[in-house]
């Protein structure tokens, strides 16, 4: 089963949600909706860590955080598509009144060493993400560097390096 984490303000039927339909089964493909702004950080991963059997992670921006995270803690490998690590550089100007940074950075501490195989997608040309910072606080299995922002949608080489990336996770059971 695969678990995909969509960004802030974002969707569970998002680019990566549909990629993912493109290679598996609907059935093992969980795609829950967050709130990250309302949400604790710590009750959120309580919360994720929930679903069982997930054999990937899948995480979008935020979602790459979140996503990083759990790996860790679960002990899963993940893909990461422009993650906002570390949030606490990030979120409190983006959400406005944000009354979650310290758990961000308590996760962060707590959890942040790679401890399981991360794969990470990131668009050079993001406008809101540093991608030349992620890659330099990350330390990943394999790094695909893309021309694109933020958002990748409608991205073709996204498209092909997403699919390229998904053939390191031979647990998961494709179409």
């Amino acid at each position: 089963m695969v678990l995909n984490l969509h960004g802030l303000n974002g969707s569970p039927h998002n680019t990566t949600y549909k990629l993912l339909l493109g290679r598996y089964p609907e059935e093992m493909v969980v795609s829950p909706q967050i709130d990250y702004e309302k949400t604790s950080p710590v009750e959120l991963v309580e919360r994720l860590k929930q679903y069982k059997g997930i054999d990937f992670i899948v995480g979008n921006s935020l979602g790459g955080f979140y996503a990083y995270i759990l790996g860790n803690i679960c002990h899963v490998p993940c893909l990461l598509v422009n993650p906002c690590i570390p949030p606490e550089r990030y979120i409190p100007s983006l959400v406005e009144g944000y009354k979650f940074t310290d758990e961000l950075a308590y996760l962060m501490e707590e959890y942040f060493y790679n401890r399981q195989e991360v794969y990470m997608v990131l668009g050079m040309g993001d406008e809101v993400l540093s991608p030349v910072y992620t890659e330099q606080v990350m330390d990943v299995t394999k790094v695909w560097k893309i021309d694109g922002g933020h958002s990748l949608s409608g991205n073709e080489e996204f498209y092909s390096v997403f699919y390229e990336a998904l053939g390191n996770f031979k647990d998961a059971n494709p179409k």
